[in-house]
């Protein structure tokens, strides 16, 4: 079954280091086999798994590659409904500019501008995204 075909499951809760786990498993592969197949160390694998450090853009892209699924089902547990050529825009500068899928629902479109919102205020602070705290109150 494809990875667009295959239902998915939404977790807003879910945090890509328990998401990412999770899909390692299901392809029951192991942290070596998956370091393996995408040219990265163990310990970096280990590093996101346990919520250590987050993978760069680039690295969620090889990651989906390996796993069988797509950019946004990795970052936000969503279905496969953009070509993965547009996620990396859309994570890299759709959250600045509302250019995210309004088919999407809002959880997801919410976990998609946080995850960029992170990775753009890290890169900009030259701190590690995982230092990066965005709180929302109600």
């Amino acid at each position: 079954m494809s990875a667009s075909a295959r239902p998915i499951e939404y977790d807003a809760a879910e945090p890509l280091p328990t998401r990412l786990r999770r899909y390692r498993e299901q392809c029951g592969i192991s942290r070596s086999e998956l370091a393996m197949r995408t040219g990265l160390s163990r310990p970096t694998i280990w590093a996101w798994e346990s919520g250590k450090t987050q993978p760069r853009l680039s690295n969620l892209r090889v990651l989906a590659s390996v796993l069988g699924i797509s950019q946004l089902e990795l970052v936000g547990g969503l279905e496969a409904a953009v070509p993965d050529d547009e996620v990396d825009v859309m994570l890299e500068t759709g959250w600045e500019h509302g250019e995210i899928p309004a088919g999407l629902a809002n959880p997801q479109r919410l976990s998609i501008m946080i995850y960029a919102a992170k990775l753009s205020i890290a890169a900009l602070a030259g701190i590690k995204a995982q230092n990066v705290k965005i709180s929302i109150e109600l």
